[in-house]
């Protein structure tokens, strides 16, 4: 397999190690928000290349998470007793209640909000406009969680 669910389970852990420093400045928010996008592109590749996608298709798609969540949409997933469960059930995951609408969903394609675009308006020049880095991840905890608990029972319809 080309991408790794480890990978970003260790991209959240090094987020998480970053967020908990004692002293945190606009940077260090830039780099856990730029892990936690990071993980979520490879959580979604890892998941699309369980179901089937190739990694030519999902290097096509580059770092597109609006594009990675729709080929999501393509998919369907085994979830406890239930066989064929539409993996777009991954973007109504609530990530924080305390946030209106802060689903999975709606945070990976926050460009459609005008967020920075991600990874280059993340990564570099002025100070990103996303949402809080603590959020997003959270958001990639969540899809992390969810990735693991169907396993590899995701595949294309």
């Amino acid at each position: 397999m080309e991408y790794s669910i480890e990978f970003s389970e260790n991209l959240i852990n090094a987020a998480k190690f970053i967020k908990e420093k004692k002293y945190t400045t606009e940077e260090t928010d830039r780099a856990v928000l730029y892990l936690s996008l990071l993980s979520c592109e490879i959580t979604l590749k890892s998941m699309l290349e369980k179901a089937g996608y190739s990694v030519k298709e999902l290097k096509k798609r580059s770092h597109d998470l609006q594009g990675l969540l729709q080929d999501i949409g393509s998919c369907e997933v085994d979830l406890e007793n239930l066989k064929g469960v539409p993996a777009t059930r991954v973007r109504s995951i609530l990530v924080d209640s305390n946030y209106n609408n802060a689903t999975v969903g709606n945070l990976l394609e926050a460009e459609v909000q005008e967020a920075s675009k991600y990874p280059n308006e993340i990564r570099y020049g002025d100070l990103p406009k996303h949402f809080p880095s603590k959020l997003m991840l959270d958001c990639a905890i969540k899809l992390y969680e969810w990735a693991k608990s169907p396993g590899d029972t995701i595949r294309r319809k």
